[in-house]
């Protein structure tokens, strides 16, 4: 994501203290991209103005009900962006891991990028973090981290802000027992494996393991820890095709994340799977 060519903006009147446009302010000062904007038209009026410093092309595109993921897929269809901005709804606790929240159905079915926005102010000093898995054998999971390095690098550098990357290499210590008699020499042992798959993964991208944050134990947990010690601004996370099984395990697990991460929260996709280009 070295070019943002067109950006697709969802506003929802429903969510208070909605930062989407926020966001958008700086993507259109930082890629100068051609952007619609998809709002009611009782509120179309103060997103324009507050767009109009940016002096990027916007098309408005109203809508008197709050759209739906149908809806939402349809304008990504015709427009084809290169990136979705919308804001994320504050749920009731007991409900927000259903599969059948907009916002999860935008992940799971979106071809373009996805930024979901949380209602909270920058660090003007903050991180962009990309969350990858160096070890992943599939071929597709290999290319999709490729991905997200370049786009959060790309990111980081336009938007001014530190490129971070996140990787929880094993679990913790006590999950390994009474298999492992020598726990110190093999943790170094893996360790030392993952830092050298990790550093092959970050040639390319002119990054080195002075950006990465490896963590070993809950992968909830030491992200969260992760994204409090570097400022994080916006997570950059990897979406892949998968069976039943794994949607009901890896579904749940993201919906937490998009929930619970105290930042933004970029979904992508590899470019096998986005089909609008």
């Amino acid at each position: 994501m070295n070019e943002l060519r067109k950006l697709l903006v969802i506003i929802n009147p429903d969510v208070r203290d909605d930062y989407v446009l926020d966001r958008a302010r700086r993507l259109a000062h930082a890629f100068r991209p051609e952007i619609e904007l998809v709002t009611r038209k009782n509120n179309m009026d103060e997103a324009l103005s507050a767009l109009s410093e940016a002096e990027v092309p916007i098309t408005p595109h109203i809508r008197e009900e709050r759209p739906d993921h149908e809806a939402i897929l349809q304008r990504i269809q015709k427009y084809q962006p290169d990136m979705v901005l919308k804001s994320v709804r504050r749920r009731h606790p007991l409900a927000r891991l259903l599969v059948t929240s907009t916002d999860w159905k935008l992940v799971r079915h979106s071809p373009a990028p996805l930024w979901l926005v949380k209602s909270r102010d920058w660090h003007t000093d903050g991180s962009i973090m990309a969350a990858v898995d160096p070890l992943h054998s599939k071929a597709q999971q290999n290319e999709l981290d490729h991905l997200l390095l370049e786009s959060t690098s790309a990111l980081a550098s336009r938007l001014e802000l530190q490129a971070r990357i996140f990787h929880c290499y094993f679990p913790d210590v006590t999950s390994m027992f009474p298999k492992v008699l020598d726990a110190g020499s093999y943790l170094r042992e893996k360790r030392a494996k993952h830092e050298q798959k990790m550093m092959e993964l970050l040639k390319p991208h002119h990054l080195d393991m002075d950006n990465v944050l490896m963590t070993r134990g809950d992968l909830g947990r030491t992200l969260a820890q992760a994204i409090r010690k570097e400022r994080t601004n916006l997570l950059v996370l990897g979406a892949l095709s998968r069976n039943v099984v794994e949607h009901a395990i890896i579904g749940s697990t993201t919906e937490r994340m998009l929930s619970d991460a105290r930042c933004d929260v970029l979904v992508m996709k590899s470019q096998r799977q986005q089909h609008i280009r």
